[in-house]
């Protein structure tokens, strides 16, 4: 049994071996079939790779080619276009040229001419117009000398009414308070008058009554006594209370009266303050008025006097040419700076004031504007001007610090340095 068993063993056994081999075999021969089939397929992908990066390198080549050809004829037909341009350029720079010096000779020769005739004019002109000027401000002055001459007589009556109303209304108030005074003291002594006939009265009955009950009350006369004592007492204290409330009430209505008269004073006061202001009020329209009359005059004074001569000569007599001093001013002490910045009322939203670590700067800008008008013409003149000033600070400064008053046409800064508040550039 065993010996069959052995043999069908091998005999299996050497099948399995057959089976391993050929499987082995076949397994050898499909990794080859498909290592083959692989290269064969990275020869494809290469060869095709290749093709398609020459077929690129040929297409940019030829896009290159044309790109190149493009920029060539483009510069060509640039130079072509600026070779004609500068040609042209040159052609008309020279016949402006020629225009512009014949131009400016003609015109040289023609104010030449008009500089001769109008010098002649300027004289006569200059001469009229400051006799007719001369006469205006003449004219002007005593107007003016008029107008204030009213106006300080209109002043004076009224502070004599005012002065003479200030001294009835004192006196009558001093007679005010001596009446009351007076009749305070009189109603003090009826008062007392009538305490002591009261007084004399209440004893007077007492007398009586004691008499009379002496002998039926001769035990009580001692409470009787304490009795009226006491009330005696509180009569005094009564009366007492009562003439101090009166002197209190006096003293009250005395203050009153005091009070009541600096009102009055107070009020008389202010009437004769709101007066004085209307009335100078009125003559400074008035005085307004006059100006404004004068300005017209003078306005055409001028316009007869701009239509024949020129304002100025040259440059340097022109004031837009100059720069200008606005009067700005920097002070310094031991402990601040103070700017004196000047800022008119009129020009206070177009100037600007900066102050800095270094250095403070006063800066804007301001227009005027002119205008004449005659028959159908119109003539405007306009300026424009920006200005600058700049101070700087030796020392260093406290911004924060700084305060700021207007005095008339200047705006004042105190700007504190930093030493006098215990600092230094170290802090």
């Amino acid at each position: 049994m065993s010996s069959i068993d052995n043999s069908t063993r091998k005999s299996q056994q050497s099948d399995l071996n057959e089976i391993q081999a050929e499987h082995n075999r076949k397994k050898k021969q499909i990794t080859k079939e498909n290592e083959s089939q692989l290269d064969d397929l990275r020869g494809y992908y290469a060869e095709k790779k290749e093709n398609v990066r020459q077929s690129n390198e040929a297409a940019i080549n030829h896009i290159r080619e044309r790109q190149k050809e493009m920029v060539e004829d483009s510069v060509e037909k640039r130079s072509n276009l600026s070779e004609n341009y500068n040609a042209r350029t040159a052609a008309l720079q020279k016949d402006y040229d020629q225009r512009v010096t014949d131009t400016r000779n003609k015109r040289r020769e023609q104010l030449e001419t008009v500089q001769v005739e109008s010098n002649q004019k300027i004289k006569a002109t200059q001469d009229h117009a400051q006799q007719e000027v001369n006469g205006i401000r003449e004219r002007s002055a005593d107007e003016i000398q008029k107008a204030k001459e009213r106006y300080n007589k209109d002043v004076k009556e009224i502070n004599s009414f005012a002065q003479k109303r200030l001294d009835n209304l004192h006196e009558q108030n001093e007679r005010s308070l001596n009446n009351e005074m007076e009749r305070g003291k009189q109603a003090q002594a009826k008062l007392r008058a009538n305490q002591e006939e009261d007084f004399a009265n209440q004893r007077s009955t007492g007398d009586k009554k004691i008499a009379i009950q002496q002998e039926q009350q001769q035990k009580q006369l001692t409470r009787s006594e304490t009795e009226y004592k006491k009330d005696y007492e509180q009569q005094q204290k009564h009366w007492g209370a009562k003439e101090k409330n009166l002197n209190e009430q006096y003293s009250q209505r005395v203050m009153q009266n005091k009070k009541a008269y600096e009102k009055e004073l107070k009020n008389q006061n202010q009437h004769f303050q709101s007066t004085y202001l209307k009335n100078n009020e009125a003559n400074r329209e008035s005085l307004n008025i006059q100006e404004d009359m004068y300005a017209k005059e003078l306005a055409t004074t001028r316009e007869k006097f701009s239509k024949q001569a020129a304002k100025y000569e040259s440059k340097e007599q022109d004031p837009f040419y100059k720069v200008e001093n606005r009067g700005s001013q920097m002070q310094e002490t031991s402990d601040f700076y103070v700017l004196r910045a000047f800022v008119p009322e009129h020009e206070k939203d177009s100037v600007r004031v900066t102050v800095q670590n270094d250095r403070a700067t006063v800066s804007g800008q301001r227009s005027f504007k002119d205008q004449l008008e005659n028959d159908n013409k119109k003539t405007t003149s306009s300026s424009f001007q920006t200005f600058r000033e700049e101070f700087a600070f030796d020392k260093p400064i406290v911004s924060e610090g700084m305060t700021r008053e207007r005095d008339g046409d200047f705006v004042v800064y105190t700007i504190p340095k930093m030493t006098s508040m215990g600092f230094n550039r170290k802090a």
